[in-house]
């Protein structure tokens, strides 16, 4: 009896020790925030020649893909434009009659500030070297102004980790925007740029 006691004993002595031992646990965490990336989608309709007797273009359109890592809904998507005068960098988005334009400039002949002005009024007498197009999809946008400047804002996307921002831009030019005897010979242009801005 006194042998298997020892034993015991023994046993108990050489076990490992968890009897009332305090434990505790360290979590460690990553917050991943949320993010979006945008990048231009390449298109053959980038560039277009026009009609030099009506002012048509066969068509253009600016496509952007947008990827999120699910939490989109935090974001607001917004097109900027912009071409450049004589008085600097303008804003390429118009409205005229209650509809949304993209005006174009020349390139090596840069036309005057007040170029893109007279293409919002309602009697166009002075734009040389620019030309307003509409925008064909202007339901999937809201105009609003943005920083202080005509903007379209992209609907849609929400919930959705990859999708593609577009506008499409009419082939037939504003009346009297165009005019052979006035528009210079050359490269028109106009950047568009998808601005991903953080909601408050």
């Amino acid at each position: 009896m006194k042998y298997y006691f020892m034993v015991f004993l023994t046993l108990l002595l050489s076990a490992p020790t968890c009897f009332g031992a305090s434990a505790t646990e360290s979590v460690l965490t990553l917050i991943v925030p949320s993010a979006a990336v945008v990048k231009t989608v390449p298109s053959a309709k980038n560039s277009s020649f026009i009609n030099p007797q009506n002012g048509s273009h066969t068509g253009l359109e600016a496509i952007f893909n947008v990827k999120t890592n699910g939490d989109d809904d935090t974001y607001d998507f917004i097109l900027s434009s912009s071409v450049n005068t004589l008085s600097g960098s303008q804003n390429a988005y118009i409205l005229n009659g209650g509809k949304l334009y993209l005006v174009l400039a020349n390139k090596n002949n840069l036309p005057e500030g007040s170029a893109i002005v007279d293409l919002s009024s309602a009697s166009l007498m002075n734009n040389q070297n620019v030309i307003a197009y509409p925008v064909l999809n202007e339901d999937d946008f809201i105009t609003l102004n943005y920083n202080g400047k005509l903007c379209c804002k992209a609907l849609g996307g929400e919930n959705v980790q990859n999708f593609n921002v577009a506008q499409l831009i009419g082939i037939t030019p504003l009346a009297n925007s165009y005019s052979i005897e006035d528009d210079a010979a050359g490269v028109y242009e106009a950047v568009l740029t998808l601005n991903i801005f953080r909601k408050p």
